[in-house]
């Protein structure tokens, strides 16, 4: 009997002996609730060192700085995990939380007409104060907490479950990214022979997979990775079994999965799924991106209305043929459409004609007054109208020719998906630099990926910081 309640306390236990790793990650949850708390507090304590005379700086003002600090900061996102995140990623959102608030703020002293009261200078102070104390305890403490990991602390322990290669890949993956503070304890392979050699400080393997009771028992890790795999004598719901007899976070890896793949827990009735490619299926998600596409492309062809003109007039002087070039290309759901684009060629290709080519350097296709347009994505412009017709959004996927479509459909796992949203004018692969001739499979695969990622991680602030982003990236050394 004592054997046994032995054996399911160490089961039942994480690593434990790593002290400040354990106590972050079993309180993250609770030091989240106490930074949603600390900014506000924070930034209404640098607010009430303002210069200005009641009636402006009253407690009531004060406590609305922090409630409108404290909405705009959580749905900015700014409190989830960064631990492998990109602290880059985690600056943007915090920055535009912040103009979302001072501009929020702005709005009210406008509509209350105490504006007046506060000088120039005081709200500046304020203003770059309070941004760059958020940024020092969000962006600052979460580098130095990196440091700490590359240096072996704050670090967790893993077991990983897998053939040999695929632990290698791992290993080698931990190596790559040591702020992440991920420790390699050990590894059980399926594998009976020696097989590859292994990197430069990966453990020996600690057995095969029928060893995984007992390593369990005589061994505290803080988590278990496995991937697919099995033996003779041991199946995967067999491992399932023995690790759901622990207490352990246990984390699943698809040997088949690939960046594009995002997924999501949903029933079936009462079967747990997996949904690879989960979706965003909101009316007001909708409603809120077709609005900002209707107001942005308004705007933008009012304005831009005389330059249309004389770019229709450039392209009629200076070669013969039709001023606008209208293509197939696959829309929302893959329904097709027609895209107008500028003409900036000699020829108009049709979207499915076989041997479709992608416009290469030099290509002798391109007029002299196409090769401008297509420089700086002038050549796009009369999309504006498609969004109009609600074919498609200003930030989205890029919609591609019809047979390039069906080329890459075959390459790319989760290409398609692309199409999930409308295709947009412009889009987080084209800010990123995925844009123009796609070379190599490579390319069009990291367009792809972001892509996808731009589908899963939507939102209206996204949509709007990629507009402000193309803004500065019209011109593209890649665009011919």
């Amino acid at each position: 009997m004592g054997k046994t309640i032995s054996t399911k306390s160490n089961l039942g236990r994480g690593a434990g002996r790593f002290g400040l790793g354990g106590a972050l990650a079993r309180y993250r949850k609770d030091l989240s609730r106490f930074q949603r708390l600390l900014d506000p507090v924070v930034v209404m304590l640098l607010y009430w060192n303002l210069n200005v005379s009641p009636p402006s700086l009253s407690p009531t003002s004060v406590l609305l700085v922090g409630l409108v600090a404290a909405i705009l900061f959580n749905q900015g996102r700014i409190y989830e995990g960064y631990r492998q995140a990109s602290l880059w990623t985690l600056f943007r959102r915090l920055t535009t939380s912040w103009l979302l608030v001072l501009g929020a703020l702005l709005l009210w002293g406008f509509v209350a007409k105490v504006s007046a009261d506060f000088s120039r200078e005081a709200v500046f102070s304020w203003a770059l104060s309070s941004w760059l104390c958020l940024c020092l305890m969000h962006v600052g403490g979460r580098k130095l907490l990196r440091y700490k990991r590359i240096w072996g602390g704050n670090s967790r322990s893993v077991l990983y479950l897998g053939p040999r290669h695929s632990a290698i890949s791992f290993y080698s993956s931990l190596q790559k990214n040591a702020y992440l503070g991920l420790r390699l304890a050990a590894w059980l392979s399926p594998d009976s022979c020696p097989g590859d050699v292994l990197p430069p400080g990966m453990p020996p393997s600690s057995g095969n997979l029928e060893d995984l009771r007992q390593w369990l028992q005589d061994n505290g890790v803080d988590s278990v990775v496995f991937t697919d795999s099995s033996s003779p004598n041991t199946s995967t719901s067999e491992l399932v079994q023995i690790l759901g007899d622990s207490c352990l976070p246990v984390f699943y890896v698809p040997s088949w999965a690939d960046s594009g793949i995002g997924f999501q827990e949903v029933l079936l009735g009462s079967q747990p799924c997996l949904q690879l490619w989960p979706t965003r299926d909101s009316l007001l998600d909708r409603q809120l991106k077709r609005s900002f596409d209707l107001v942005v492309s308004g705007a933008a062809l009012t304005f831009l209305s005389p330059l249309l003109l004389i770019i229709a007039l450039a392209i009629r002087i200076s070669s013969p043929g039709p001023v606008l070039f209208l293509q197939d290309r696959y829309g929302l759901d893959g329904k097709p459409f027609r895209i107008l684009k500028f003409r900036s060629m000699r020829c108009l290709e049709a979207g499915d004609q076989p041997g479709l080519r992608q416009a290469t350097r030099n290509d002798s296709r391109v007029t002299p007054v196409g090769s401008f347009l297509r420089r700086w994505s002038l050549d796009e412009l009369p999309q504006l109208f498609n969004v109009l017709l609600g074919q498609m959004s200003i930030v989205g996927p890029r919609p591609h020719a019809v047979e390039h479509n069906e080329l890459y459909r075959k390459q790319i796992s989760g290409y398609m998906k692309r199409h999930v949203f409308k295709p947009g004018i412009t889009g987080l692969a084209q800010v990123r630099g995925f844009r123009g001739e796609t070379a190599t499979l490579d390319l069009m695969q990291k367009r792809v990926q972001s892509d996808l990622e731009y589908q899963r991680r939507w939102s209206l602030a996204t949509d709007f910081k990629i507009l402000i982003k193309t803004l500065f990236h019209l011109s593209s050394p890649s665009a011919y």
